[in-house]
């Protein structure tokens, strides 16, 4: 977002205030490797933390920063975000998986970010449930060293985009979200 007011959460918990302006939300699994992420959600972009948490559910390790009010400008850039909460979940977790807003039109979602490997098995389990998937462009890709999404100990990890129309579809997002959940969960027992 152009407009954005904060590039790090330390000047923004300066100026707002936790459970009026802004709040996060996490819950930590011992006993997984997989931490899902909503970094703009709330009225940042809407949707997004209600669909981390339920692809997470209580299997996977959560994350949400929300934006309580609606004209606040809370957004921080995933390079740049950095509210301690979601910095020690993403370090502690192999697999990270982040959440977002795409202001494309139609009901549309895209993937990057530099986990290869997770990336295609997350396609591959998508289309089987009838989910398509673009791959992300510009400044979409998710790939940048410092996206919070990448900053786990793999230095890789995936990041979707989602346009309001799909995150307002019900079916949509019951579909994606029992297909991410089905492959998050091959990945960590490959892992365990």
């Amino acid at each position: 977002m152009a407009d954005d007011k904060y590039t790090c959460f330390q000047d923004l918990a300066a100026a707002e205030k936790r459970g009026e302006d802004y709040d996060f939300e996490s819950r930590l699994q011992d006993d997984s490797c997989v931490v899902v992420i909503a970094p703009h959600g709330g009225k940042i972009e809407p949707w997004t933390d209600k669909i981390a948490d339920a692809i997470a559910g209580m299997d996977f390790s959560f994350y949400c920063f929300k934006a309580l009010k609606k004209h606040g400008r809370l957004h921080i850039k995933s390079h740049l975000f950095d509210e301690p909460t979601c910095v020690k979940l993403v370090v502690a977790h192999q697999c990270v998986v982040s959440i977002h807003g795409w202001g494309a039109k139609g009901q549309r979602v895209c993937v990057g970010g530099r986990d290869i490997e997770l990336i295609a098995a997350l396609k591959k389990g998508l289309a089987a449930k009838g989910v398509n998937i673009e791959n992300a462009e510009g400044p979409l890709t998710g790939t940048d060293h410092a996206n919070i999404t990448n900053r786990g100990p793999t230095g890789r990890g995936v990041q979707f985009e989602l346009t309001m129309s799909f995150r307002t579809n019900a079916v949509a997002v019951k579909k994606f979200t029992a297909a991410v959940r089905a492959v998050l969960f091959a990945a960590q027992a490959a892992k365990d």
